[in-house]
């Protein structure tokens, strides 16, 4: 298998992207629900499609049983795309946060759900469907790494932006992946928000964001401040 099975979503104006800045939104994880728990049906392949030692839903690709019921594409690698176009409501959330960052006059007080993903690119970092709903450090591999530094080298964004500490726990404190990043001693001074990665293929240093993930109304309606000030320091809003 290759070390990338989810096609990363890439909205029609992320060029132009937010205040000039091309950006990618990091997710966790996907996951399959059809696992026979509390009177759900379980798809025949869910053992083998979500087995976390294999690590690998790419067999299942184009003959998942329900998958092609469900949403347009029949094809589980473009869970990215089908995700963001299902409207699920943490996507909802993140989108009408990330309007405030606009600076463009002809939708300024014109928000819309579809302008600001098409502004975006976005993917997951676990490149299987997990067996369930929460990311586990035991489901994580180096391949979700080689993968995330393949994205980043295709789509060379100016700026990351991660939901959940599982996977920034898993990419910024790595030991492995130090030389991939240019400032981690001055992440105490950006309260763990900030910091910048210099990655191969990439001409220019890209701001990696974490957040609360949008889904976790508590934490992110807590922290979505902090966020606001560090995402304008990414962007080089000036307030």
């Amino acid at each position: 298998m290759s070390e990338r099975f989810f096609t990363p979503w890439v909205g029609s104006e992320y060029n132009k992207g937010i205040c000039g800045k091309k950006v990618l939104v990091l997710g966790a994880s996907f996951y399959c629900n059809k696992d026979g728990r509390q009177g759900r049906e379980k798809c025949i392949y869910f053992d083998e499609c979500t087995n976390p030692e294999n690590k690998d839903s790419s067999k299942f690709n184009s003959n998942c049983p329900y998958y092609k019921n469900e949403v347009e594409s029949t094809s589980l690698k473009d869970e990215p795309t089908n995700s963001i176009w299902s409207y699920i409501r943490a996507y909802k959330i993140f989108a009408k946060y990330m309007y405030q960052f606009f600076d463009d006059k002809d939708i300024i007080g014109k928000y819309d759900y579809d302008i600001v993903w098409y502004r975006l690119a976005f993917t997951n970092y676990v490149q299987f469907f997990l067996p369930t709903k929460d990311t586990y450090p035991c489901y994580l591999s180096k391949r979700d790494f080689d993968a995330f530094i393949r994205t980043l080298g295709d789509l060379k964004p100016d700026v990351i932006i991660a939901w959940g500490l599982p996977v920034t726990s898993e990419i910024r404190d790595n030991p492995e992946h130090k030389d991939y990043f240019t400032d981690l001693e001055n992440l105490p001074q950006t309260e763990y928000y900030l910091c910048h990665m210099k990655v191969p293929g990439v001409d220019h240093e890209i701001a990696y964001v974490n957040c609360y993930h949008p889904s976790a109304p508590g934490y992110w309606g807590q922290n979505k401040e902090i966020l606001a000030k560090y995402l304008r320091v990414a962007f080089n809003i000036n307030s």
